[in-house]
């Protein structure tokens, strides 16, 4: 099952499933989606960085990003892109619809 999933603004997507967070592709992303501790459905977009950290995502500007950097711990860290509106709205309504809001609704 899809913990979380990443959408790119070329319209590709990579997810738990396809790789460890890591290994995902580092830039160009509009949206992470993940299921946090309450099992809800949680989505970050319009921020310049995506950091992973402790199983979770969050969207972060350059004050969040060079504080994440001087934590101690591994670093995984993806880029966010701007991209038109029409775009953007389609890439935010696959985010939206794609993974249920609740996570036991997957299973």
């Amino acid at each position: 099952m899809i913990d979380w999933r990443i959408y790119y603004g070329d319209g590709s997507t990579f997810s738990s499933e396809d790789g460890a967070a890591e290994d995902a592709p580092p830039g160009g992303v509009i949206c992470v989606a993940w299921y946090d501790e309450d099992h809800r459905r949680r989505l970050a977009h319009g921020s310049d960085y995506y950091i992973f950290d402790a199983g979770r995502w969050s969207g972060v500007d350059a004050s969040g990003f060079w504080q994440h950097l001087g934590e101690p711990g591994a670093k995984i860290v993806k880029l966010g892109r701007m991209i038109g509106d029409l775009k953007f709205r389609d890439v935010m309504s696959k985010a939206m619809n794609d993974l249920p809001i609740e996570e036991a609704a997957r299973r």
